[in-house]
């Protein structure tokens, strides 16, 4: 995805900047030269992500910011200005704006915008949302790194994005014409870890119908995410470590081992070394795993980029639920940038969702918070959210059902590539990705495959997508499937 930039400037400052247009430029270039025009521009393209205003032509800075805020509140704003005060640099940090010194050498003002646009461009293709000067850092490591096989272990708490920085190292790496594999090794047990990780040959243990190919495998010249690894037992520590330092695997219930090429992404929302003080994790393999070190930060330690994150799970939530919500009001914003948000932004993503289902009007207001967000003291204290009306309570437990209901029928796949074999892991090939799709045609084609899978019985195709029998007559009826 594109990251644009709009140059707010004087015709004359724009042709000695930009004219002829720097050669092989990441992004399109235009250029505006009223506040009504640029208010525009960035209304109409979303590809838009980077302005450069001039100083000089818009006297009322900060009113034309705060408008901007309000429709794209992840808009980069840089200011091309001689060197200010240290007043005004406090202003324009108030105003989230970086600034520019406009007396630099025409060419150091091409490459500090080259790479905005640059991790601009990333962060929209990765989404890897943010304003914030954490995100900013997380990201320029990401680009600094990701073109090397170096491994990487990234650390945040859960909810914060780890999986994120993991695609977009593939993204940007030498293998990104190769697979992306995957794998939550804290949520197997290790029996079973050992065969996702190395596979299995046929009739190497009670089950074995087949031979099964292991994520390393799968990997072969590309990435391997290895998530929550700070989970693993010292057994398959030992084992995970002799791969890494050999480039070797040997399949469960096989004498021949078997090279592999994989670039190792870890992640852990753990401090690891802790667990290396405490002996419950190995420190060659900590080290092996911590050649480089990102570290994401939680939802509160980036609070100022809250507003851009709500207006984008508002839009995913409109494509996804048909739901009418655009923005939301001052107060509602600043309650929730007064929450802790414990699960980070995983937990505001599923907040926003539930407000733009259950929200009365076009715009998010404070009485259509959650209780915990608008009175966190009090909610703290009651055994049961009150607050609600009957008719809320309810709507909101069937909301919560659908979106579960939902998640749920997402697993069949990864249930039925078990069933076949396959691993447990997510594997993205580096083919374009699919369109999203609506609630009801995953529901539809998800119902299908366990009825496939179930041989068309109804009743264990509902214990395959873990819903009740009725849940799934009604689901049958609603989408006229037989």
């Amino acid at each position: 995805m594109a990251a644009h930039l709009l140059v707010f400037a004087a015709p004359a400052t724009f042709a000695s900047l930009f004219e002829p247009r720097p050669a092989d430029w990441p992004a399109d270039i235009r250029s505006v030269t009223s506040a009504a025009d640029a208010l525009r521009a960035v209304e109409a393209d979303p590809d838009v992500a980077l302005l450069l205003v001039e100083r000089d032509v818009e006297p009322q800075l900060g009113r034309f910011v705060h408008r901007l805020r309000r429709t794209r509140p992840g808009l980069e704003i840089v200011l091309l200005s001689p060197l200010v005060s240290a007043t005004v640099r406090a202003e324009l940090q108030v105003l989230g704006v970086d600034l520019i010194d406009r007396g630099a050498p025409k060419i150091e003002i091409h490459l500090e915008l080259r790479r905005r646009s640059t991790r601009l461009a990333l962060q929209r293709q990765a989404g890897i949302l943010g304003r914030s000067r954490r995100v900013q850092e997380v990201v320029e490591t990401i680009l600094q790194i990701g073109p090397t096989d170096i491994p990487v272990l990234v650390t945040g708490p859960s909810g914060a994005g780890k999986e994120l920085v993991a695609r977009a190292l593939y993204m940007v790496s030498r293998r990104r014409e190769h697979a992306f594999v995957a794998l939550n090794v804290g949520a197997l047990a290790e029996t079973v870890l050992e065969s996702e990780l190395f596979g299995h040959e046929k009739g190497a243990f009670t089950g074995a119908a087949t031979r099964k190919v292991g994520v390393f495998e799968h990997a072969d010249g590309g990435t391997l995410f290895l998530d929550e690894v700070g989970e693993m037992s010292a057994g398959m520590q030992v084992r995970l470590l002799r791969a890494l330092e050999s480039g070797e695997i040997t399949p469960v219930g096989s004498t021949q081992s078997r090279r592999v090429d994989v670039r190792i992404i870890a992640a852990t929302n753990r401090r690891l070394e802790d667990a290396v003080r405490r002996g419950t994790f190995r420190e060659d393999l900590y080290y092996r795993l911590k050649v480089v070190l990102i570290e994401v930060p939680s939802l509160a330690e980036r609070r100022e980029d809250l507003h851009e994150l709500v207006s984008h799970f508002l839009a995913e939530s409109a494509r996804q639920y048909e739901t009418t919500v655009q923005s939301l009001t001052d107060g509602a914003l600043r309650a929730l940038q007064n929450y802790a948000w414990p699960g980070n932004v995983r937990e505001l993503r599923n907040v926003v969702f539930r407000m733009a289902v259950l929200a009365r009007g076009s715009q998010i207001e404070e009485g259509d918070l959650p209780p915990e967000i608008r009175q966190p003291e009090e909610a703290a204290t009651m055994p049961v959210p009150m607050h609600r009306s009957s008719e809320q309570a309810e709507r909101e437990i069937l909301l919560q059902s659908l979106l579960a209901l939902r998640r749920d029928l997402q697993e069949v796949l990864r249930l039925l590539r078990r069933r076949d074999g396959g691993p447990s892991a997510v594997v993205l090939e580096p083919e374009a990705p699919a369109p999203p799709q609506s609630l009801r045609e995953g529901e539809v084609r998800q119902i299908r495959a366990a009825l496939e899978a179930a041989g068309g019985n109804r009743k264990a195709a509902a214990q395959i997508l873990g819903v009740g029998e009725r849940t799934l007559y009604r689901k049958l009826k609603e989408y006229n499937l037989t």
